[in-house]
């Protein structure tokens, strides 16, 4: 035979403990079961800013806290004597200061996307045919219930025949604006970069050497740093850019924090920037402490350069210089797998 389990109404069981904790000289804390995860963020509206701004619950990579970029006058007093003591000057409140997540400094949101009506495009395509294609953002389901609604560009014809806008119908009231900013980790790192030997044809038999250099520009931070932008891109592999100029891998390695959503009051002017009376969601993409490794330098055996050659005359071999980078050019192609190959790009886990 099961036992029943006793239970205690919610109200009965709090009137019992403040009863209790009155009568006995014990100190009662009501504890709350909500984990806060490393790098909750919680938006905040600032009067002294006069903008939105957020604090972030400290995250480590590699047992070691990020620095974040944020006006004196939103650091912490803790920030501010800690770079008093390591420069010897103490920041004006409208100068910058690195701070420590640690301690607990306001972040502002410098800057925002429009998702939804008023977004700008996130690319413009042309068909074969001439016919036009506009892709924005889409607007996450959560926002559709609060009415925020897709931004939609559509036309009629085609850059042969002539092109024209279809007008769509404008809903009776205006619809709650959205917009978004991305809170994103960097680690410094070093970087291959595929260099350009430019060569004589008539002296060397080539027209350029391509070789692959470890290093960076720029000294590296000593620790990892968050910043605020209005839209990550991710950085999916080596860029190759202008050949000409050598094509460097990123400096860093970049993960997702979490993204920030404002969303306004209904019939909230586009052109008017954002105030207190808008509320604020957050999607976090991390929820644990993290470790970052970058891949190492590989072995330095050395490797064959990778000539682009022609027999033309100086003049001519100049003009078909850039064909013989091509994508479709078997030199270009190798060029770009050996890059991809020994490229220094690291990687991120959860602890």
């Amino acid at each position: 035979m099961k036992r029943k389990v006793p239970i205690i109404n919610h109200k009965t069981w709090n009137a019992m403990i403040d009863e209790v904790s009155r009568r006995l000289p014990l100190r009662f804390v009501r504890m709350s079961r909500r984990w806060v995860h490393p790098w909750t963020i919680v938006p905040e509206w600032s009067d002294a800013a006069d903008q939105w701004v957020f604090r972030i619950r400290p995250g480590f990579v590699n047992g070691v806290e990020p620095e974040i970029s944020t006006p004196a006058m939103l650091a912490s007093e803790r920030t501010l004597d800690r770079i008093e003591e390591e420069t010897g000057t103490r920041p004006e409140k409208d100068q910058s200061a690195d701070a420590l997540i640690t301690e607990a400094p306001q972040i502002p949101v410098s800057g925002t996307r429009v998702i939804g009506k008023g977004a700008n495009p996130d690319s413009v395509s042309v068909s074969a045919s001439g016919n036009i294609a506009v892709k924005f953002e889409k607007v996450p389901e959560f926002f559709i219930q609060f009415g925020v609604s897709d931004e939609k560009l559509t036309f009629q014809g085609n850059l042969n025949s002539g092109i024209q806008e279809v007008q769509s119908e404008e809903p009776k009231e205006p619809p709650p604006l959205l917009r978004a900013c991305d809170v994103v980790l960097y680690v410094d790192r070093a970087s291959a970069k595929l260099d350009v030997i430019k060569g004589n044809p008539f002296l060397d038999s080539f027209s350029a050497l391509l070789v692959i250099n470890y290093g960076r520009s720029t000294p590296a931070r000593k620790r990892p740093y968050l910043k605020v932008t209005a839209k990550y891109t991710p950085i999916v592999e080596a860029d190759m850019g202008n050949l000409l100029e050598g094509a460097p891998d990123p400096e860093f390695d970049a993960i997702q924090i979490a993204t920030i959503y404002f969303i306004s009051p209904p019939g909230f002017s586009q052109e008017a920037p954002m105030d207190s009376t808008w509320t604020t969601f957050v999607k976090h993409d991390q929820f644990w402490n993290l470790a970052h490794a970058p891949q190492q330098i590989p072995d330095p055996t050395p490797i064959e350069p990778i000539t682009l050659q022609t027999g033309l005359v100086g003049g001519i071999a100049d003009s078909i210089f850039s064909s013989l980078l091509a994508p479709g050019n078997d030199a270009y192609n190798t060029a770009l797998q050996v890059l991809r190959n020994r490229n220094l790009a690291g990687r991120f886990w959860s602890l």
